[in-house]
C-alpha cells in the first residue's frame, strides 16, 4: 500500500506541471493574436503613409500646408 502511495504520488508534480504548461501556452496563443493583429494594422498604415496622397493627408492632420499656401485660421466659432 504504501509503495503504490509513493509511486501515484510521483505521478503528481508532472501531472500539475502539465496543467501549468498548457494554460501558459493557451495565454501565449492569445497574445499573439493580439500581436498579429497589430502588426497587421501597423503594416496596412505603413502601406497607406508610403503612398504620396497618405503622406499629404497625414501631413494635413498635423495641420501641415504646402509651400506658397495660404493659411486661414478661423476662431470664434460655437462648440458642440
Amino acid at each position: 500500500m504504501l509503495v503504490l502511495i509513493l509511486l501515484a504520488s510521483s505521478y503528481v508534480r508532472p501531472v500539475l506541471d502539465w496543467f501549468g504548461a498548457r494554460d501558459d501556452a493557451a495565454q501565449q496563443s492569445h497574445q499573439l493574436q493580439q500581436l498579429t493583429r497589430t502588426e497587421n494594422r501597423l503594416k496596412a498604415e505603413k502601406a497607406r503613409l508610403t503612398t504620396e496622397r497618405g503622406l499629404a493627408v497625414s501631413a494635413r492632420n498635423l495641420g501641415m500646408v504646402r509651400e506658397g499656401e495660404r493659411v486661414y485660421v478661423v476662431s470664434g466659432l460655437p462648440k458642440d
